[in-house]
């Protein structure tokens, strides 16, 4: 288990599992929208030096998600993500698998991830929970290397930090 900052990540390679946790410090219907909403996950999905664009956010059972990361430098590789929603229980939990796309948006083969993410309310704050599930031990290794944890620990941080900022307008 590795801890960086508030989040928390733990590798279970039996499960080929990655489980990134974070206590954020906003109300669970305020992550939820923050998390579902293409507006807002635009201002943090992705590592901090990175931009999203959402081109498709359909949150509902077999809905999709396209979306985009590219470095705000321009410089660096794009990468396109293609998600299909197969759970979503408001406020409380979302399962879809994400994949790779190619520029066409065709799912790179080999690359689907099933992901879960759980927002458990813990009075005015949340425990997100993402754990996403790899084909192979060699691909949930190969997710450090890529920097997909790294990513993850500062898109969950960018959220925190967004939805504290602009939480008067999301609240219910």
């Amino acid at each position: 288990m590795e801890v960086r900052r508030k989040t928390r990540v733990t590798k279970v390679p039996e499960r080929r599992e990655l489980i990134v946790e974070r206590m954020v410090s906003i109300p669970r219907s305020v992550a939820w929208q923050g998390w579902t909403r293409p507006k807002h996950v635009e201002r943090w999905w992705g590592p901090r030096t990175w931009c999203a664009t959402v081109y498709e956010m359909d949150v509902r059972p077999g809905g999709i998600w396209r979306y985009l990361l590219a470095p705000e430098n321009g410089e660096g590789e794009i990468a396109r993500g293609m998600a299909v929603y197969e759970e979503v229980t408001a406020p409380s939990r979302l399962a879809y698998t994400d994949a790779f796309a190619d520029p066409a948006w065709q799912v790179v083969e080999g690359s689907q991830m099933p992901t879960t993410v759980t927002f458990e309310e813990a009075g005015q704050h949340t425990l997100l929970t993402i754990t996403t599930r790899f084909g192979s031990v060699a691909d949930l290794e190969a997710a450090e290397s890529t920097g997909m944890i790294e990513g993850f620990t500062d898109a969950l941080e960018r959220l925190e930090e967004y939805l504290h900022n602009n939480r008067k307008g999301l609240e219910d």
